[in-house]
């Protein structure tokens, strides 16, 4: 008997699971997997086309049975959910919310034929559900990435690298971009992923307990060491250490960090034991650590041992394909996390969040998203519930049309913020070349700098025809 990834059932009832597993063996002679629902987030991508078949042994799985449902839907994952019942749950009716979301719905054992019938169509040709323990490094990465964050695709390749071999990491970007995210990616899928993950905050460590903490120190090394402290080098163990904000610390510091980064031997404070640290080092900055050593505030020794593999996270303004992925995966989390029942996000809302600039990057489009939640009712993000901090984004440069509260938005201003979202992209994948932009969307560059100028993205010296942006090569041709 073979097996299939195409079809996957669903269950937390592993009794109710081999039944149905068994039935399909004989009928299908295929052995479909089975997985847990907890665990259905780990197989879904946005090109997974295959079937689900959720199982509900007792009215008990009902609650984790619609997470599955919602979390699939509003993340406008294209898997087929169906559902597969027992009496005892269908008798329930507390599954029966579910029946617009679902391509089909069975009851056990009453509709064993019909069920086969339906297996036998669920292996149509198309993309099969992930197998996360026999997928390769580049496989997990790309899924992880594609799910959320589909323009850092492009670091697939370099992220296996840094992840294979145990050397210092470094990670540029603006606070709020997604460092932590890709440390942890790094330690996930490296040869470390069953140790620790530790994230130390640099900018957040007194200036004067620094050496203490990052080495630990002796009973009696200074006046409140009333005992031995382990230090966060050897509390890693073999697992990783993420150095975040590693801008922050001072000069002093920074050359403490010189040679356990280079041999990874330190001494605790007050001892001279030398102690050897296990554990790969990562490092966060918020700025560029390369001007920061022409600027001599940072140790450009120091930039040299960490600067082995690097990554740059561009901010969130320049990476609207990711706004909606990202938005729907943290409806998903905080509608589950609020018990809401949020199965879908508007598409006026989506616009008007891709449109808006985030200075504050993930990190405030994520509060500003979990306030959203908080104050949703019915099964769908409305506009209207998001807060008037982006609403309302009349004044600052480059903001989007204000919006009443409590009104899902005019045409107007829907076609406005869709305009500027797609002018923002073109120009990102044109690498802020107005000829091309315009050519990507079928406008003049003067209808292109009158669109500009009217969503306030110019700066103060550009013109129509003075575009600095742009390398007025022939060859582009004219639109």
């Amino acid at each position: 008997m073979g097996s299939s990834r195409r079809l996957v059932l669903v269950a937390n009832d592993p009794r109710f699971a081999a039944m149905v597993q068994g039935h399909l063996q004989r009928a299908i002679q295929l052995t479909v997997p089975v997985v847990r629902c907890e665990d259905v987030p780990n197989l879904l991508t946005p090109e997974t086309d295959g079937d689900l078949l959720l199982l509900a042994s007792e009215p008990s799985d009902a609650a984790a049975i619609e997470t599955v449902v919602r979390e699939t839907k509003v993340q406008h994952l294209p898997a087929v959910l169906s559902l597969l019942e027992s009496d005892a749950a269908r008798a329930s009716g507390k599954l029966d919310c579910l029946n617009a979301y679902l391509s089909d719905r069975f009851a056990w054992p009453h509709h064993s034929r019909e069920l086969t019938a339906w297996a036998h169509r669920a292996f149509a040709p198309g993309t099969p559900f992930a197998d996360p323990a026999a997928e390769g490094t580049p496989e997990t990465i790309r899924r992880r990435l594609i799910n959320h964050t589909p323009s850092l695709t492009t670091m697939v390749e370099q992220l296996c690298i840094a992840a294979a071999h145990d050397v210092t990491v470094l990670i540029e970007g603006e606070t709020g971009t997604g460092k932590t995210f890709l440390a942890k990616l790094v330690h996930d899928c490296s040869a470390r992923r069953a140790n620790r993950f530790m994230v130390v905050a640099c900018g957040a460590l007194s200036s004067n307990l620094i050496a203490a903490e990052f080495f630990g120190h002796a009973r009696g090394a200074f006046t409140s060491a009333d005992a031995a402290k382990v230090g966060k080098f050897a509390a890693a163990g073999e697992g990783t250490i993420l150095l975040d904000e590693i801008d922050t610390l001072g000069m002093e510091h920074q050359a403490n960090l010189l040679r356990v980064i280079e041999t990874g031997e330190f001494e605790p404070v007050g001892s001279n034991e030398t102690q050897v640290c296990r554990a790969r080092i990562v490092a966060a900055t918020n700025w560029n650590l390369a001007d920061a050593v022409e600027r001599h505030s940072f140790r450009r020794d120091l930039y040299y041992r960490l600067h082995v593999i690097s990554f740059h996270l561009p901010p969130l303004r320049n990476r609207p394909e990711d706004i909606a992925p990202l938005v729907r995966g943290m409806v998903a989390r905080f509608g589950t996390k609020y018990s809401k029942r949020l199965f879908g996000v508007c598409p006026e809302a989506l616009r008007v969040l891709e449109a808006f600039p985030w200075p504050g990057n993930i990190r405030q489009l994520e509060n500003v998203i979990q306030q959203a939640v908080l104050t949703s009712a019915g099964n769908e993000l409305k506009l209207h519930h998001l807060s008037p901090q982006v609403l309302n984004r009349v004044e600052a440069p480059g903001g989007v049309a204000a919006v009443p509260s409590g009104f899902d938005g005019t045409l107007k201003q829907t076609r406005e913020a869709t305009e500027r979202a797609n002018i923002l992209r073109a120009l990102e994948k044109a690498n802020q070349s107005r000829t091309r932009a315009a050519q990507m969307l079928g406008v003049s560059r003067v209808t292109l700098y009158k669109k500009m100028k009217a969503y306030k993205l110019l700066k103060e010296k550009d013109g129509p025809f003075g575009l600095p942006f742009d390398e007025l090569n022939p060859r582009a041709g004219s639109v």
